[in-house]
């Protein structure tokens, strides 16, 4: 999707200038202070659509409709964090069979999002050329193909229920999944990025980018435990306050925290953390990290597709009853939270907190979030590359 992101830049209290600058998710407004230096940011989010409020009194069940809308591109990863909610709340089993059927679809979303991030978002950033968006909207062809042999209709599945997935794989979908995911793997080492980190595409971006600017907090949190990711942190530890806009900043135990691949990278890869321990938590080791894990993820999958056992049933019926629950799963942009309280089969309260707002807080000069201690201190030119390289979804965090 195509949207803008506009830039107020301040000297003092007056507007300098303002540019438009198109293709995040959603719409943000930086107020940059400084003159070429940036002196401090705040971000807003000023848009509203109350799905929380909307979700209220309604049929536990119509929140597997109404909240992979959330989002276009994340759609899967709202499903899941759905599901799972109600799962743990109800204390609903699944088969391993449906548990992998999840995971390759929630998984393959990730892949197609850090690929559509770094061509269509990030690199037009620096290099004007078009042949970049083509070779995203290859990938995403092929990816979209693997996870409709599992989920159906795109976008805004809903194959995921309570107890299970709706759907069952013959073996020639196995077959046919199996083989997509072995070309998008080989084509990803041939043409992004290869099992050694060689990109041609990233060394060329980064021959107009210093690799050292765009330092964070250096402090990372991840909280899903599904599939291959590994948790530092625990759900009590979290909460959100009031921000400068209509979103909410979101912190654990009272920190500002980077969520997202930099965070999974550091904690669960040597690769990874080896070019951490050299440039630290800059936009090289930030942008590494995004285009490193699809390799990681294809290759954990074309695994995992082994392992399904078609005797095994897609489906377990069940039961329902009075209960809460709050869980966290590794989302494409980072860690992503709902909690559930259901009563008499409906919804009593429910919340999210998506990885946008670990990010992209609005804070103080003093402690800042993630996405503004990146960019203050640095060259105000390279603004709109260092905000974009967070992956930022405003569509999510304004919901």
């Amino acid at each position: 999707m195509s949207v803008d992101l506009h830039i107020e830049s301040h000297l003092g209290c007056k507007v300098s200038d303002k540019k438009i600058i198109s293709k995040i998710e959603g719409e943000a407004k930086l107020k940059i202070y400084g003159d070429k230096k940036i002196e401090f940011v705040e971000i807003e989010f000023w848009q509203y659509r109350g799905i929380e409020e909307y979700l209220k009194n309604r049929h536990f069940l119509d929140a597997l409709v109404i909240n992979p809308r959330i989002c276009g591109i994340c759609g899967h990863s709202h499903l899941l964090a759905t599901v799972l909610a109600i799962e743990s709340a109800i204390d609903a089993k699944i088969t391993q069979k449906a548990k992998i059927l999840r995971e390759i679809t929630t998984l393959l979303e990730i892949v197609e999002n850090h690929i559509k991030w770094f061509y269509i978002t990030l690199v037009p950033c620096v290099i004007k050329d078009k042949k970049y968006i083509f070779k995203a909207v290859k990938f995403s062809s092929k990816i979209s193909k693997a996870i409709a042999l599992v989920a159906g209709q795109y976008p805004h599945n809903s194959y995921m229920i309570p107890g299970g997935v709706t759907c069952d794989l013959t073996n020639l979908e196995i077959f046919k999944l199996k083989e997509l995911i072995k070309q998008i793997y080989d084509e990803y080492i041939k043409e992004i990025m290869n099992e050694d980190l060689i990109s041609k595409d990233l060394a060329l971006f980064f021959e107009n980018v210093p690799k050292d600017i765009g330092k964070g907090v250096n402090k990372f949190l991840v909280l899903g435990n599904q599939a291959f990711f590994k948790s530092n942190g625990n759900l009590q530890g979290v909460s959100e306050e009031k921000s400068t806009s209509l979103s909410k900043n979101a912190l654990y135990n009272n920190e500002f925290y980077e969520v997202g691949p930099l965070a999974r990278g550091i904690l669960n890869n040597e690769k990874i953390k080896k070019i951490y321990e050299k440039y630290q938590d800059s936009i090289y080791t930030r942008v590494v990290a995004r285009v490193y894990e699809p390799l990681v993820i294809l290759s954990y999958l074309l695994e995992k597709i082994d392992e399904i056992d078609m005797c095994e049933r897609s489906f377990l019926k069940p039961k329902i009853k009075n209960a809460k629950a709050t869980i966290a799963i590794e989302a494409p942009r980072g860690s992503l939270i709902h909690s559930i309280e259901i009563e008499d089969e409906k919804i009593k309260n429910y919340n999210i907190i998506v990885p946008t707002q670990f990010n992209l807080s609005s804070s103080t000069k003093e402690k800042p979030s993630p996405a503004q201690a990146s960019l203050i201190g640095e060259d105000k030119k390279y603004a709109e590359v260092l905000f974009k390289c967070f992956d930022i979804c405003a569509v999510c965090m304004t919901h």
